[in-house]
Protein backbone atom coordinates (compact mmCIF):
# COMPACT_ATOMS: atom_id res chain seq x y z
CA UNK A 1 0.00 0.00 0.00
CA UNK A 2 2.70 2.48 0.94
CA UNK A 3 5.12 1.92 -1.90
CA UNK A 4 3.64 0.08 -4.87
CA UNK A 5 0.18 1.64 -4.77
CA UNK A 6 0.79 4.81 -2.72
CA UNK A 7 4.18 5.63 -4.27
CA UNK A 8 5.66 6.96 -1.01
CA UNK A 9 8.95 8.74 -1.62
CA UNK A 10 11.81 9.84 0.61
CA UNK A 11 11.07 13.13 2.31
CA UNK A 12 7.29 13.00 1.91
CA UNK A 13 4.80 13.34 4.74
CA UNK A 14 2.36 10.49 5.35
CA UNK A 15 -0.73 10.31 7.57
CA UNK A 16 -1.34 6.81 8.93
CA UNK A 17 -4.86 6.27 10.22
CA UNK A 18 -5.33 3.98 13.21
CA UNK A 19 -1.68 3.45 14.15
CA UNK A 20 -2.67 0.98 16.86
CA UNK A 21 -3.84 -1.64 14.40
CA UNK A 22 -1.58 -4.34 13.01
CA UNK A 23 -1.45 -2.78 9.56
CA UNK A 24 -1.18 0.76 10.95
CA UNK A 25 1.73 -0.09 13.25
CA UNK A 26 3.51 -1.80 10.33
CA UNK A 27 2.91 1.25 8.11
CA UNK A 28 4.50 3.54 10.73
CA UNK A 29 7.64 1.39 10.80
CA UNK A 30 7.89 1.03 7.02
CA UNK A 31 7.27 4.74 6.33
CA UNK A 32 9.89 5.67 8.90
CA UNK A 33 12.46 3.47 7.14
CA UNK A 34 12.06 5.60 3.99
CA UNK A 35 12.77 8.83 5.81
CA UNK A 36 9.17 10.01 5.54
CA UNK A 37 7.66 12.27 8.18
CA UNK A 38 5.01 10.12 9.85
CA UNK A 39 1.86 11.64 11.33
CA UNK A 40 -0.46 9.10 12.89
CA UNK A 41 -3.79 9.02 14.61
CA UNK A 42 -5.41 6.70 17.12
CA UNK A 43 -8.27 6.68 19.59
CA UNK A 44 -6.07 6.95 22.69
CA UNK A 45 -2.96 8.68 23.93
CA UNK A 46 -1.57 5.29 25.01
CA UNK A 47 -1.68 4.00 21.43
CA UNK A 48 -0.03 7.18 20.19
CA UNK A 49 2.77 6.76 22.74
CA UNK A 50 3.38 3.19 21.53
CA UNK A 51 3.39 4.34 17.90
CA UNK A 52 5.93 7.04 18.78
CA UNK A 53 8.25 4.26 19.98
CA UNK A 54 7.94 2.73 16.49
CA UNK A 55 9.01 5.95 14.77
CA UNK A 56 5.87 8.07 14.44
CA UNK A 57 6.86 11.75 14.44
CA UNK A 58 3.52 13.33 15.41
CA UNK A 59 0.41 11.83 16.96
CA UNK A 60 -3.21 12.95 16.84
CA UNK A 61 -5.88 11.55 19.15
CA UNK A 62 -8.86 11.44 16.77
CA UNK A 63 -11.23 11.03 19.74
CA UNK A 64 -10.24 14.38 21.28
CA UNK A 65 -8.54 16.40 18.52
CA UNK A 66 -9.52 17.69 15.11
CA UNK A 67 -7.45 15.52 12.76
CA UNK A 68 -7.53 17.88 9.79
CA UNK A 69 -6.72 20.99 11.83
CA UNK A 70 -3.79 19.19 13.49
CA UNK A 71 -2.45 17.92 10.16
CA UNK A 72 -2.62 21.42 8.72
CA UNK A 73 -0.90 22.86 11.80
CA UNK A 74 1.86 20.25 11.61
CA UNK A 75 2.42 20.81 7.87
CA UNK A 76 2.14 24.62 7.89
CA UNK A 77 -1.19 24.33 6.01
CA UNK A 78 0.39 22.32 3.19
CA UNK A 79 -1.30 18.98 3.98
CA UNK A 80 0.19 15.52 3.62
CA UNK A 81 1.51 13.86 0.48
CA UNK A 82 -0.01 10.46 1.27
CA UNK A 83 -2.74 9.09 3.51
CA UNK A 84 -2.54 5.40 4.49
CA UNK A 85 -6.24 4.59 5.00
CA UNK A 86 -7.76 1.29 6.07
CA UNK A 87 -10.58 2.38 8.34
CA UNK A 88 -13.25 4.02 6.18
CA UNK A 89 -16.12 6.07 7.52
CA UNK A 90 -15.24 9.35 9.18
CA UNK A 91 -11.47 8.79 8.98
CA UNK A 92 -11.70 8.38 5.20
CA UNK A 93 -13.11 11.91 4.90
CA UNK A 94 -10.59 13.29 7.38
CA UNK A 95 -7.85 11.66 5.32
CA UNK A 96 -9.11 13.28 2.12
CA UNK A 97 -9.33 16.66 3.83
CA UNK A 98 -5.75 16.25 5.13
CA UNK A 99 -4.25 15.85 1.67
CA UNK A 100 -2.21 18.59 0.10
CA UNK A 101 -2.18 19.51 -3.58
CA UNK A 102 -1.50 16.42 -5.71
CA UNK A 103 -1.92 14.27 -2.58
CA UNK A 104 -2.73 10.58 -2.69
CA UNK A 105 -4.95 8.49 -0.43
CA UNK A 106 -4.44 4.72 -0.62
CA UNK A 107 -7.15 2.56 0.95
CA UNK A 108 -7.64 -1.14 1.62
CA UNK A 109 -10.58 -1.29 4.02
CA UNK A 110 -13.72 0.25 5.34
CA UNK A 111 -14.79 -1.49 8.55
CA UNK A 112 -15.96 1.81 10.07
CA UNK A 113 -18.12 2.63 7.08
CA UNK A 114 -18.01 1.44 3.49
CA UNK A 115 -20.10 4.21 1.94
CA UNK A 116 -18.87 7.74 2.51
CA UNK A 117 -19.95 11.05 0.97
CA UNK A 118 -17.32 13.55 -0.05
CA UNK A 119 -17.26 16.93 -1.75
CA UNK A 120 -15.84 16.44 -5.23
CA UNK A 121 -14.99 20.13 -5.83
CA UNK A 122 -11.88 20.37 -3.57
CA UNK A 123 -10.98 16.84 -4.69
CA UNK A 124 -10.45 17.78 -8.34
CA UNK A 125 -9.27 21.34 -7.69
CA UNK A 126 -6.44 20.02 -5.53
CA UNK A 127 -5.74 17.20 -8.06
CA UNK A 128 -6.04 14.54 -5.36
CA UNK A 129 -6.06 10.80 -5.99
CA UNK A 130 -7.81 7.90 -4.25
CA UNK A 131 -6.05 4.60 -4.88
CA UNK A 132 -7.53 1.23 -4.00
CA UNK A 133 -5.28 -1.51 -2.70
CA UNK A 134 -6.59 -5.04 -2.36
CA UNK A 135 -3.70 -7.44 -2.54
CA UNK A 136 0.08 -7.65 -2.56
CA UNK A 137 2.81 -9.23 -4.63
CA UNK A 138 5.03 -12.07 -3.47
CA UNK A 139 8.18 -9.92 -3.65
CA UNK A 140 6.55 -7.32 -1.36
CA UNK A 141 5.89 -9.99 1.27
CA UNK A 142 9.43 -11.29 0.92
CA UNK A 143 10.80 -7.75 1.37
CA UNK A 144 8.78 -7.27 4.56
CA UNK A 145 9.86 -10.64 5.92
CA UNK A 146 13.49 -9.76 5.21
CA UNK A 147 13.11 -6.41 7.02
CA UNK A 148 11.67 -8.29 10.01
CA UNK A 149 14.49 -10.84 9.90
CA UNK A 150 17.03 -7.99 9.91
CA UNK A 151 15.26 -6.39 12.88
CA UNK A 152 14.34 -3.25 10.94
CA UNK A 153 10.62 -3.74 11.56
CA UNK A 154 8.83 -5.65 14.31
CA UNK A 155 5.53 -7.43 13.63
CA UNK A 156 3.35 -6.68 16.66
CA UNK A 157 1.00 -9.31 18.08
CA UNK A 158 -1.21 -8.00 20.87
CA UNK A 159 -2.81 -11.33 21.82
CA UNK A 160 -3.25 -14.84 20.46
CA UNK A 161 -6.56 -16.64 20.97
CA UNK A 162 -7.54 -20.24 20.36
CA UNK A 163 -9.95 -20.55 17.45
CA UNK A 164 -12.67 -21.55 19.90
CA UNK A 165 -12.25 -18.10 21.52
CA UNK A 166 -12.92 -16.16 18.31
CA UNK A 167 -15.88 -14.39 19.93
CA UNK A 168 -13.61 -13.04 22.68
CA UNK A 169 -11.03 -11.95 20.08
CA UNK A 170 -13.73 -10.10 18.13
CA UNK A 171 -14.96 -8.41 21.31
CA UNK A 172 -11.42 -7.22 22.06
CA UNK A 173 -11.12 -5.80 18.56
CA UNK A 174 -14.49 -4.04 18.81
CA UNK A 175 -13.46 -2.48 22.15
CA UNK A 176 -10.28 -1.25 20.42
CA UNK A 177 -8.14 -2.42 23.32
CA UNK A 178 -5.35 -3.83 21.19
CA UNK A 179 -2.12 -2.46 19.75
CA UNK A 180 -0.98 -4.65 16.88
CA UNK A 181 -2.60 -7.80 15.52
CA UNK A 182 -5.02 -10.12 17.23
CA UNK A 183 -4.34 -13.70 16.14
CA UNK A 184 -6.55 -16.77 16.07
CA UNK A 185 -4.68 -20.06 16.37
CA UNK A 186 -6.42 -23.15 14.96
Amino acid sequence: MLFTRGRLKIGETVLVNSVGSGIGSAAVQLARLTGATVIGNASSDEKLARASELGMDHGINHATQDVVAEVMRLTDDRGVDLVFEHVGGELFQKGLDSLGKDGRLVICGGHSGEVVPFDIIPFFRMQRQVIGSFTYHRDEVQSCLELAREGKITPLVHHTFALDDAREAMAMMERREHFGKILLKP
